[in-house]
């Protein structure tokens, strides 16, 4: 009896807390806190795929490209909802070609509301005056299944730099790579014992 007291104690507030964490959305766009990734969604997913197409290897100063950021995945929509995206670019200058279906927030851009519906976004990008520079590119795409919480979601990180024709420095790639690791489920699993001990001492 004792034990099954603890036992639904213990359920409780561990889909209580997993409840709090899957329940938020972000249908209307997303700020800084996906600028290391849809963490909310857990880790990047293999069956989702994120790009930047039309980029190019080098840049020229003053340069337009017309790129498109698009999400792909096996993930299938119930509604209209379907993805998003959050965008950071470290230089030059960003216009997207659709302004109701994306926003700039936070020093980076999102999509809105109306934007949440596609899975694709078309934008211009306007390379640095200064070709002895290099331009960092991170997107995150999420995939939705449209049922108003994060679960079966599932996003994915790409991040490249591009350099300028002039530039002569080291070219860093950004890390885009958030999949959880064996340590963070060792902590995880920690958590959850150090509060199934909690709970035993107090029922007790």
């Amino acid at each position: 009896m004792r034990f099954s007291r603890l036992s639904g104690v213990f359920l409780l507030i561990l889909f209580s807390s997993l409840g709090l964490t899957v329940s938020q959305s972000f249908p209307t766009g997303v700020g800084e806190s996906a600028n290391n990734g849809c963490l909310c969604h857990g880790g990047a997913a293999n069956s989702t795929e994120t790009t930047i197409l039309g980029l190019p290897t080098i840049f020229e100063s003053n340069e337009i490209f017309n790129l498109t950021l698009l999400v792909e995945s096996s993930v299938q929509h119930s509604n209209e909802s379907q993805g998003g995206f959050r965008l950071l670019v470290s230089g030059g200058e960003i216009q997207f070609a659709n302004s109701s279906q994306t926003q700039e927030l936070e020093n980076g851009w999102t999509h809105t509301a109306e934007g949440n519906t596609v899975r694709s976004w078309n934008f211009s990008w306007t390379s640095p005056s200064d070709n002895s520079t290099a331009v960092e590119f991170v997107a995150y795409g999420n995939a939705v299944n449209g049922n108003e919480n994060s679960m079966g979601d599932k996003w994915d990180g790409y991040g490249v730099t591009v350099p300028g024709s002039t530039y002569a420095g080291e070219l860093i790639q950004p890390n885009v790579d958030q999949s959880y690791s064996l340590t963070d489920y060792s902590i995880i699993l920690a958590g959850l014992i150090a509060i199934l001990g909690f709970f035993y001492v107090v029922v007790k």
